[in-house]
């Protein structure tokens, strides 16, 4: 009796299947990794903006978020008629102010949040969408949103993607007088 073995070509026909499985399975991965990716920068967003706003009311200012190349930094107005806040500010200081109000503040927030390199990111601000922003001048930042003492905002949606997983979108949601709510939506592809 002989026995007889695999030849080559069935070998090689089970090793491409193998080999197709485990790419399905890795592009699976991949895009739960990138979706997963977005949901935790959406959540830390969610969470500071709702903060920065309760903390505009608290502390009695007006907060920005500044939108720059790889990150939101966190700034305050600085309404340079009020005589309390002119007060003690260098003449560098003062002549900064004028130009742009906004500027860092001393607060027990975080004060920038790093963008993941792999996010992309649009806001709209009132309907309209923000530029990518560019370096700031010598004046600092302007913010994309604000956050007013009163206990309203400008009205915005911040659109989170991930370019590894073009199936679905965040996003977080600002009426201008309620909590700030995220969203994550399934797209067509």
């Amino acid at each position: 009796m002989r026995q007889r073995g695999f030849t080559l070509v069935e070998v090689m026909v089970v090793l491409v299947i193998v080999g197709l499985l485990l790419s399905m399975v890795n592009l699976n991965f991949s895009d739960r990794a990138a979706q997963r990716e977005t949901e935790q920068f959406a959540q830390k967003l969610d969470v500071a903006f709702n903060r920065y706003r309760e903390e505009a009311v608290f502390q009695n200012l007006d907060l920005g978020v500044a939108w720059v190349p790889g990150e939101f930094n966190l700034v305050g107005f600085y309404d340079l008629r009020l005589k309390s806040v002119a007060e003690g500010l260098t003449e560098e200081e003062l002549s900064r102010l004028s130009e742009n109000p906004w500027a860092p503040i001393d607060a027990a927030l975080a004060q920038s949040m790093s963008i993941p390199e792999t996010v992309e990111i649009r806001i709209l601000v009132n309907d309209e969408e923000l530029d990518p922003p560019e370096e700031p001048d010598e004046n600092g930042a302007i913010p994309a949103l604000i956050f007013l003492s009163s206990d309203e905002y400008i009205p915005f949606v911040v659109e989170l993607t991930h370019p590894d997983d073009e199936s679905f979108v965040i996003r977080l949601i600002g009426d201008g007088i309620g909590p700030i709510r995220r969203r994550m939506e399934r797209l067509d592809v």
